[in-house]
């Protein structure tokens, strides 16, 4: 059986506002420590993450941890907002409204999916058995969506925490279970 752990990064710091280099904050490290409790008796063979500061942040810890490579894809990036929002939620919820949603050099629901499926499709054919993926609430959302055929919803991405983990279960590559351990 094929488990695939998903890690939403860490606590951001939100004072950086360049998304890609915005890091941990000092209570995100320790947060992202912790996380070792929880993987140190899952044998874990891969970690893929965002290309983000805070992603690899989150996941460095567990890598050390494991002797592993942090094996980076630009797929599992955050979606590109176009120009900062003040009044996120009700951003957030207009997506999630209409998938195809965006503003000017931004990026829609629909178009986050059409990014990530490919790569996760790539992730879930590899060889390991146990992988952890590193990511972002949004992105991460859009392809739970998908995964449970619409089960996940606005209501289950704004309840989701920094970090939270998430496991999905396969046979066969075929999903068995989709479970929220955290």
């Amino acid at each position: 059986m094929k488990q695939i752990y998903f890690v939403r990064h860490s606590i951001r710091d939100i004072t950086n506002k360049t998304d890609q280099d915005a890091p941990l904050t000092s209570l995100g490290k320790r947060k992202a420590h912790q996380l070792i409790d929880f993987f140190q008796d899952k044998s874990i063979e891969r970690i893929f993450a965002s290309p983000y500061v805070r992603t690899l942040q989150t996941v460095q810890p567990l890598a050390d941890f494991f002797d592993l490579e942090v094996i980076t894809d630009s797929n599992l990036r955050e979606r590109k907002v176009g120009t900062w929002v003040s009044d996120f939620p009700t951003f957030a919820k207009k997506q999630w409204q209409d998938f195809d949603y965006r503003l000017p050099n931004g990026e829609s629901l629909n178009q986050v999916k059409q990014r990530i499926l490919p790569s996760y499709q790539h992730i879930l054919n590899h060889s390991a058995e146990t992988i952890i993926i590193c990511g972002h609430g949004t992105a991460f959302s859009v392809l739970f969506h998908h995964l449970t055929q619409g089960n996940f919803t606005y209501q289950d991405f704004e309840q989701m925490q920094m970090p939270d983990i998430f496991l999905a279960k396969y046979q066969m590559n075929s999903l068995e279970a989709f479970i929220k351990l955290t």
